[in-house]
């Protein structure tokens, strides 16, 4: 039976936290002693598993000319805001117009 289509996109939106989740408990390891990295790193893992599956299961009824893309731009805009707020890094202006780029993409998309 075909799932109905806002579950579906509910596991996207989870399959998005999860992604973003993962990445950013890779940038945290990105310095440390491999006897520290390693725990972590099998977090993320377990973290990119849940991405997957959730993905996988959305596109179920989700066309993927849809999901990927929607998956990807929300991805790329979560984990920049993200990296500005954990690790300080730089959100300069035209970061945020590529942002909201992005978002008017993933709304014309999913129209």
């Amino acid at each position: 039976m075909r799932q109905a289509m806002p579950t579906a996109y509910v596991q996207l939106g989870s399959a998005v936290v999860f992604n973003v989740a993962a990445y950013l408990v890779y940038r945290s390891i990105a310095d440390a002693a491999p006897r520290i990295w390693w725990p972590i790193f099998a977090v993320g893992l377990m973290l990119g598993a849940a991405n997957t599956f959730l993905f996988a299961r959305s596109i179920k009824a989700i066309p993927l000319s849809v999901a990927y893309p929607v998956f990807t731009g929300a991805s790329f805009a979560v984990i920049t805001v993200a990296a500005a707020f954990a690790f300080q890094e730089r959100l300069p202006p035209v970061h945020l117009l590529g942002i909201g780029l992005v978002v008017a993409g993933i709304i014309l998309v999913t129209r």
